[in-house]
């Protein structure tokens, strides 16, 4: 094994209690060297110039930056989405890059099922309601919705979708999913699922919620054809990325009723502005990007990237290569 420079590039610096968490996490031998996108791109690209392998770490990198990083093998992340990285230009140069590798699956897949259950439930405006000192107002029991026996369409059969898949399994739900790639029996012996086109899954399921990453391909993957294809009684989750489903499609399509309702937890462009009305609409429930928000995420993202990295010093294999942008 061929030890080499790691650069961790954050911007603004790792926290205290982040540091304490990743710095356990380091190979035996491995030393990684700090840099800080905020010192201005000039510094941080001489930095780069003879690194191996770059940790991301809440940091944009552009081509720029890298240009003349002239060793580098590998562009890892611990996030899943690789929109911050000059996806394009990496995999031409033959740069490998790798990602969280399903660090985040639990807690996404848990924020996810959250979500169906609020919208369904109507927990935010009961809780409206009570806050208003009203109890439960107007609010009829026509219009709250059980879990069990709903067919929930799953788009994305990774990591997340396959968990989301199991938790739905578990509360009596039928499962459809539309997965471009074959998904071997083994990965989906947890739970009794239907694979159909994405035309079938829109038409058929009672809660679509979406899993894709943001590739080229996925943006926008749901609009306005798409959410006329759903029931008028169906809800739509989005725990992936905001550009998957088209913002503006989807908030006239709940304006006029064409589905029940919509969680979700990213949006195009974040933060969204403070006059996106999905942040207001009464049958909405939004959350601020926090899906993978859980304390027990950060040990096993930093031991994915770091797995990763050792992998391509033996010239291996990342466990989580991304191959497509």
């Amino acid at each position: 094994m061929s030890i080499g420079k790691v650069v961790v590039l954050t911007r603004g610096g790792m926290d205290k209690d982040q540091k304490e968490i990743f710095m356990p996490t380091v190979p035996a031998g491995w030393q990684p060297v700090w840099s800080d996108i905020n010192d201005g791109e000039t510094k941080v690209a001489k930095e780069l110039e003879d690194a191996e392998y770059i940790i991301v770490s809440g940091a944009p990198v552009t081509q720029k930056l890298i240009e003349n990083a002239r060793k580098l093998k590998l562009l890892e992340t611990g996030a899943q989405d690789t929109g911050t990285l000059p996806m394009k230009y990496a995999l031409e140069k033959g740069i490998i890059v790798a990602n969280g590798g399903g660090s985040n699956t639990i807690p996404v897949a848990e924020h996810t099922l959250n979500l169906m259950m609020m919208v369904m439930k109507r927990v935010l405006q009961f809780n409206k309601t009570l806050s208003e000192g009203k109890w439960k107002g107007t609010l009829s029991r026509n219009g709250s919705y059980e879990l069990y026996d709903k067919t929930v369409g799953i788009i994305g059969l990774g990591n997340v979708g396959r968990r989301v898949a199991t938790l739905c399994h578990g509360m009596g739900c039928n499962i459809l999913y539309y997965e471009r790639f074959f998904v071997p029996y083994a990965m989906r012996a947890d739970f009794k699922g239907t694979s159909v086109s994405m035309e079938e899954l829109l038409k058929q399921s009672d809660i679509v919620t979406v899993h894709v990453p943001s590739f080229t391909a996925n943006r926008a993957l749901i609009g306005w054809e798409q959410l006329n294809m759903m029931k008028p009684s169906a809800y739509l989750i989005n725990t992936s990325r905001g550009a998957n489903i088209d913002e503006k499609a989807l908030i006239r399509a709940l304006n006029e009723h064409r589905i029940a309702g919509a969680a979700i937890d990213v949006f195009d462009p974040e933060p969204p502005l403070p006059d996106n009305p999905l942040l207001n609409m009464p049958n909405v429930i939004a959350t601020p990007h926090i899906a993978d928000t859980a304390w027990e995420v950060a040990q096993r993202r930093y031991e994915i990237m770091w797995r990763n990295i050792v992998l391509v010093s033996e010239g291996k294999e990342p466990v989580s290569r991304v191959r497509e942008f």
